[in-house]
């Protein structure tokens, strides 16, 4: 079956452009005369179209792996590689400014009002949510899903309400939400606090680089709390921002998020990054701000830092690197992979991490670093990173926050070590690494 679908731009009458499909499901995009600003950097507005493999990568991307995408698939007798098929029925909610509707429908998405186009939910409807989230892996029946979410994690979309209530959006509205609320399985709620304490530490260091967080507890739930950086509200009117990953924005399918699944151009590594950074309004800065947000990564033990955990955010037709977000301790996890989503050089695992493996990836990421002062300029600041996060380590007590307390200090040092830097670090138990996870060195 044929498709053609609008793409739209929320708060645009007019579509940027439009998907179509042939009978055998092959892809194309083109944009309209009208378009102003890029879908993506691998979308770029001077192409009058773009083929299969360029337009499936980017469109594939907006659609999430969940009960929403098997419904469709089942009720329509749908094959996940039908693309234009499954945004013909979902495309209205996917995720970011976009919306991919069938064609002549109008757009999908409008700014929202915060005093008249949102459904308040009592405490006891937010607590069924969380109950729900962390039970069943899912929402409860009756509650429809504003924006669905990937992740591990059970997850909702929320709008904040001026009084500090929460509420959906109504039905049908199109209007966005202001936070994402994670919601861990039951017995893994310590993850709010670990990712609570790291973004919380990460923005001491890197300020409004960083999505705000803060944890919610509703009777027996805990979840999460994520303001989204993708969101603008002014005078009580929430409207979208557009950005994408880094998957959609270098043109990988989600199956390449990992550099270890790449190969050829068709890869997720620090030269690709650097080529994405070099397209970004003030280059030079998100190298720098890249730099220091895996060097963070790197002492927090955060190896899961793959290309649909950075992103891009378009304040204008020139995009920016978008704050940081997702940092978690996966090193903790003993089920975990812990080779690095992301090479450090020739490193894909810290007991690699070489100087020379490090200045291989500034380099690659696009920093100027020969020469001695050069070289000193970038490990005076990974030092000063290190010593801020070595700060604040002793902040980390108590239960299983000293466990995550000790594992930083331990990551800092293999990581001074490995670049030759001095960093005072606070004196906690020794960690060693044993099977893939930390352990108390007895």
């Amino acid at each position: 079956m044929t498709r053609e679908i609008d793409v739209f731009f929320e708060g645009e009458d007019e579509p940027v452009g439009r998907l179509s499909a042939d009978e055998q499901g092959a892809l194309a995009f083109r944009y309209g005369s009208g378009a102003k600003c890029p879908l993506s950097l691998a979308l770029p507005l001077e192409r009058e179209i773009f083929r299969d493999n360029e337009a499936r990568a980017f469109f594939d991307n907006l659609l999430q792996e969940n009960s929403s995408l098997e419904a469709v698939m089942a009720k329509h007798d749908i094959d996940r590689s039908d693309i234009a098929g499954l945004l013909y029925y979902l495309g209205r909610d996917c995720p970011g400014a976009i919306s991919c509707v069938p064609a002549g429908a109008g757009p999908g998405k409008k700014p929202g009002r915060l005093d008249r186009d949102y459904e308040i939910l009592s405490a006891k409807d937010l607590a069924g949510i969380m109950r729900s989230l962390r039970d069943e892996r899912r929402l409860p029946p009756d509650t429809k899903d504003p924006s669905p979410l990937a992740g591990v994690q059970g997850k909702i979309a929320l709008a904040r309400l001026p009084d500090g209530s929460f509420a959906l959006p109504s039905r049908e509205s199109g209007v966005p939400t202001t936070h994402i609320l994670k919601v861990p399985r039951r017995g893994e709620e310590v993850l709010v606090d670990y990712e609570y304490r790291l973004m919380s530490l990460a923005e001491k260091i890197y300020a409004d680089q960083v999505a705000q967080v803060e944890p919610l507890e509703i009777d027996d739930a805990r979840g999460l709390l994520i303001t989204r950086f993708d969101r603008n509200v002014t005078n009580g009117v929430v409207s979208r921002i557009h950005q994408e990953d880094f998957c959609q924005a270098m043109g990988l399918p989600k199956g390449l998020k990992y550099e270890r699944y790449g190969k050829g151009e068709r890869i997720f590594n620090a030269a690709a990054v650097g080529k994405l950074l070099g397209q970004t309004r003030l280059p030079a800065r998100a190298r720098r701000l890249f730099l220091q947000m895996t060097v963070l990564n790197l002492a927090v033990g955060n190896t899961d830092n793959h290309a649909k955990n950075h992103a891009l955010i378009y304040r204008g037709s020139t995009p920016e690197l978008a704050p940081l977000y997702d940092v978690v301790p996966v090193l903790l996890d003993r089920s975990a992979n812990h080779d690095f989503s992301l090479h450090v050089g020739a490193a894909g695992q810290m007991e690699a991490l070489t100087r020379d493996a490090f200045f291989e990836f500034v380099r690659a990421v696009g920093i100027r670093s020969r020469g001695k002062s050069a070289e000193e300029e970038v490990l005076n600041s990974v030092r000063d990173t290190l010593t801020a996060i070595a700060g604040n380590v002793d902040t980390f007590q108590g239960g299983r926050m000293k466990i995550l307390g000790d594992m930083i200090a331990h990551q800092i040092a293999l990581i001074a070590d490995a670049l030759a830097i001095s960093v005072e670090i606070p004196e906690r138990d020794a960690f060693l690494r044993r099977g893939g996870a930390f352990r108390l060195q007895s």
